[in-house]
């Protein structure tokens, strides 16, 4: 059984934790409408306990959300006085009582995700084919052409800053069965020091390609995973020809027709 000393520790600590905003006031001959729960409490049939009259609050507006908003510069919400019964309007109004109405309920649409900026990326897609064959002509340096939208969490998971991310396209089928012809690729364009076993795309001359990256033994071996490509070696001596891109960190690919 929770004993006396707890009791009064509990009401001490929310009392001194409740948000709320200044006492409403008259300015003027206009009276503020909207109060918050410690200026309710005590007032008509409303006990003293700030607690008790928070939730009883919250009670009545679950019906009639338009009487409820937040006070602007805090976090406290305040509720209309038509919300309240008579005996509490009369104590907070006085002669004023009995000429209040309730504010037209507001219909607004609200959007599932309320800043969607807040909540996406949106990756720039630039009008460029790679070669999972035998090579793409890589256009100029060029505008995007369409965005994707990438949640932030997974970016923040995977350790991707959004603004060293672009998309580009597949074309062709030496990566089958991992990456498929007009496949979506993300390149991650700061990583462009390759290591075993990923996927980056290389560029040679004009040349655009996507291979599997293997060190041999100095060498740079460039592997299709389709069985039917043969796999190209590049010695240390004509490395300088190529670039590296970046790695492809995320396939979008249809499935079915």
């Amino acid at each position: 059984m929770i004993n006396e000393y707890r009791i009064n520790k509990i009401e001490e600590t929310d009392h001194k934790n409740r948000e709320t905003d200044a006492a409403s006031v008259s300015k003027g001959d206009q009276r503020t409408l909207w109060f918050i729960a410690s200026e309710v409490c005590g007032h008509g049939s409303f006990p003293t306990s700030e607690r008790w009259t928070r939730d009883h609050l919250k009670q009545l507006a679950e019906a009639k959300q338009h009487l409820a908003r937040k006070r602007r510069g805090t976090k406290a919400t305040e509720y209309h006085i038509s919300l309240l019964p008579e005996d509490t309007q009369r104590s907070l109004l006085g002669d004023d009582f009995g000429s209040v109405e309730e504010p037209p309920r507001a219909y607004s649409f609200t959007p599932i995700i309320p800043d969607f900026m807040e909540e996406y990326a949106l990756i720039p897609g630039y009008r460029v084919q790679v070669s999972a064959g035998h090579g793409a002509l890589n256009c100029d340096q060029q505008d995007p052409v369409r965005y994707l939208a990438f949640r932030r969490k997974w970016l923040k998971y995977r350790g991707f800053d959004e603004h060293e991310l672009a998309i580009v396209w597949a074309k062709g089928d030496s990566m089958e069965p991992t990456i498929h012809s007009n496949d979506t690729l993300v390149v991650h364009l700061g990583r462009n020091s390759p290591a075993d076993g990923h996927i980056y795309i290389f560029r040679n001359g004009d040349e655009l390609f996507v291979k599997r990256y293997q060190n041999a033994f100095g060498s740079w071996r460039l592997i299709s995973d389709n069985p039917v490509y043969d796999k190209l070696d590049i010695p240390k001596h004509e490395q300088h020809q190529f670039e590296v891109v970046g790695q492809v960190v995320h396939i979008a690919k249809d499935i079915g027709d």
